[in-house]
């Protein structure tokens, strides 16, 4: 009896030594994945965003859309080169290297990146729906120091609401000694209090009510557009709306999983997928020059011949060729012989 009564502990001890395999398997995955999607949004974000930054903010001439889009830019910008000191953690097995100021630095900016780009999405869309709305008001009140005092405003809010990053973030001895920077609330064992209050935070600023606003401003815009029989299909506002789209899609998975780990400390699945959901939030940073490049790609000429600079100049140039809304608003002012119309603005 003896002898056969250690053979389920044997198969139980070898089942268990699989399970770890696994385990470890997966963590490899992931982590290998990770340092994928940092390289290429380093690589790709830095290149791109740097293209855009020189064609929109030097080649063209300035508008408020460009004054929009710039800022976006270099907020990706920093971003991906920040996002440097992440992708050598990696190559070093979370050890960090770098100090206390790099770590807090590397936190504070992510989340400045992310509230600025949101509030970026949600003034261009509160700016599109006065644009169809309130055509006189904006043609006088329009102007590319106003674009630029809100662009300020917008930094100046993201840096406030990403401070407690800064003052929080530490770092501290994890596993085997290393050094590691992560979010330390400082309060009893326990008590997640803090980093609650900040994924809450996180989630409504940074996401929920931002996407609001958006939702209702461009609903408001397509009424406005549909009344006033203005198909809007100019690239511009293409690209706007896809830039929303394209944040909604690397944020969202990202905040629905914060949320579950919120309410599912413990769970392995959630906290796997919110390390792969991370890197793609990353990937929202270089996917803007992406999208600007497919709109500026001139699909009836030859697609080897165009230039760089040529497709971002296409893409981000406002149209002239007189088949897009501006004759459409002549056309919609001269047939209502009233100022107060709705119109659509694209600069």
């Amino acid at each position: 009896m003896t002898p056969n009564a250690t053979i389920p502990f044997a198969l139980v001890t070898s089942a268990a030594r699989d399970d770890e395999a696994k385990v470890v398997d997966i963590d490899a995955i992931m982590n290998k994945l990770n340092i994928v999607l940092l390289t290429l949004t380093i690589v790709l974000g830095t290149t791109g965003n740097s293209v855009v930054i020189w064609v929109a903010g030097f080649k063209l001439k300035p508008t408020v859309t460009n004054v929009w889009l710039v800022n976006l830019a270099v907020a990706d910008l920093i971003f991906c080169l920040s996002r440097v000191l992440s992708l050598t953690k990696k190559f070093f097995f979370d050890y960090w290297p770098f100090g206390i100021f790099l770590c807090k630095f590397n936190g504070f900016f992510r989340y400045t990146n992310m509230f600025c780009s949101v509030f970026l999405l949600a003034v261009i869309s509160m700016d599109r729906t006065l644009c169809v709305w309130h055509p006189v008001f904006t043609k006088r009140r329009r102007t590319i120091c106003a674009a630029r005092l809100v662009s300020a405003c917008v930094w100046a809010v993201a840096a406030i609401l990403s401070a407690p990053h800064f003052a929080y973030r530490q770092v501290y001895l994890g596993k085997n000694n290393l050094s590691k920077c992560s979010l330390e609330d400082n309060e009893p064992k326990g008590d997640n209090s803090a980093k609650l209050a900040l994924s809450l935070m996180r989630f409504l600023c940074g996401f929920l009510l931002p996407f609001l606003i958006i939702l209702c401003c461009y609903i408001l815009a397509g009424l406005g557009i549909r009344r006033t029989r203005l198909l809007g299909k100019s690239r511009p506002l293409r690209i706007l709306v896809s830039l929303v789209c394209a944040f909604v899609l690397c944020w969202a998975t990202y905040h629905c999983l914060l949320l579950a780990k919120m309410v599912n400390s413990n769970s392995t699945l959630v906290t796997g997928g919110l390390t792969v959901a991370t890197a793609f939030t990353y990937f929202n940073s270089c996917v803007n020059p992406l999208l600007y490049f497919c709109m500026g790609l001139d699909m009836r000429g030859s697609r080897f011949r165009q230039t760089l600079e040529g497709v971002y100049r296409r893409a981000l140039a406002n149209d002239r060729d007189g088949r897009n809304t501006q004759p459409n608003e002549r056309t919609v002012d001269n047939r209502s012989g009233s100022a107060s119309q709705p119109a659509l603005s694209l600069k």
